[in-house]
């Protein structure tokens, strides 16, 4: 069954990840990062670290961890993003070993590291997360964290329906879900697009269902954040600051 999700959304991915290129290089050239200041704060100081990066995309986080130091494996899906990513790290002299994996089914060879990434549009990907936390579980060394940093699962089941009014598009406990009753949901690139794409499956895991599944793992939870972006919520008005939008979740290997 996961098997067969995967291969479903491995064709969605490879429709529309040509499309998509991330932070041009100027961004980094002038100083950008992919990451933010909370995100750095529970990573820590990079300089040599092991990095698995998830569902990597083109892995702009990836090329800003190398470029602090970080020996960093990014892994997607997609050969499209690979292809991408491995163009832009090689212009900014990022060293980046982009790998086609399916993050479901990683081969034994990726073991040993101090951090495991999968950033925002990553986690909905994962069809079995007990599975893959207790997976991850073995691939870090001691004292080797899980940061998460995603979208919130409320914002994922809520949409603006005018000034001060949300409407409930979604089912937070429903986990599965095909494709978007809201398209602001869905990765940006598809917003215009008129073009038929590969049916796919997605899921919305609640802050519960992660936590559980990371402390099945035998993992310890050391932060726990969420915050408001009241650009994610466009039409809504001043009220979008009192609700999350994302969240940054951080587990460690006793």
């Amino acid at each position: 069954m996961d098997t067969d999700i995967v291969e479903q959304n491995h064709r969605y991915w490879d429709a529309i990840a040509p499309q998509r290129r991330g932070e041009p290089i100027g961004f980094f050239r002038g100083g950008g990062s992919a990451l933010n200041d909370h995100e750095w704060s529970v990573i820590g100081d990079p300089h040599g670290l092991r990095v698995l990066q998830l569902a990597a995309g083109v892995g702009d986080e990836s090329i800003s961890l190398a470029r602090r130091g970080a020996e960093v494996t990014a892994i997607d899906l997609a050969e499209a993003h690979l292809q991408t990513g491995r163009e832009k790290a090689a212009a900014l002299g990022a060293a980046v070993d982009y790998q086609q994996q399916d993050m479901m089914a990683l081969p034994a060879e990726l073991t040993g590291f101090d951090r495991v990434l999968i950033s925002y549009g990553g986690l909905c990907w994962i069809p079995d997360l007990d599975r893959w936390a207790a997976d991850l579980a073995g691939r870090l060394l001691p004292d080797g964290r899980v940061v998460i940093s995603e979208h919130h699962p409320l914002w994922e089941v809520l949409s603006v329906a005018g000034d001060n009014r949300l409407a409930v598009s979604g089912d937070y406990f429903g986990f599965g879900r095909h494709g978007y009753a809201d398209r602001l949901k869905a990765p940006q690139v598809t917003w215009r697009s008129e073009d038929p794409l590969p049916e796919h499956t997605s899921f919305v895991w609640g802050i519960g269902s992660v936590v559980t599944a990371l402390l099945a793992a035998g993992l310890r939870i050391i932060a726990l954040e969420e915050f408001a972006d009241p650009e994610m919520y466009p039409g809504l008005g001043p009220t979008a600051d009192l609700i999350p939008s994302s969240y940054l979740l951080c587990a460690q290997r006793s």
